[in-house]
């Protein structure tokens, strides 16, 4: 499994790679890679989403709560809006 830091560089390492492309001059490309971005990002963004809602209703907030503080679920969790920005720095590569 990885760690806190190692998922935090792999974010960093995304937000770099989407840059990069929204760079590009290969507009055919730029345009799938963004759509293949898109679509993958609404299907997790729904299936995290529901997981929230799920244990929202079955473990209620203290639950909740518990899983916000561990760093991998928090990122998850800020990634995907259910937490606000400011609770997790990222660290660029």
């Amino acid at each position: 499994m990885p760690t806190v830091e190692e998922i935090e560089q792999d974010a960093a390492r995304i937000a770099q790679l989407v840059k990069h492309f929204e760079e590009t001059k290969d507009y055919e490309s730029q345009e799938k890679i963004f759509e293949l971005l898109e679509r993958i990002d609404r299907l997790h963004r729904t299936c995290v989403w529901r997981i929230y809602e799920l244990t929202t209703e079955l473990g209620g907030k203290g639950l909740l709560d518990r899983l916000a503080r561990d760093p991998i679920i928090k990122t998850l969790f800020v990634l995907y809006d259910l937490l606000p920005p400011e609770e997790i720095e990222l660290k660029s590569q």
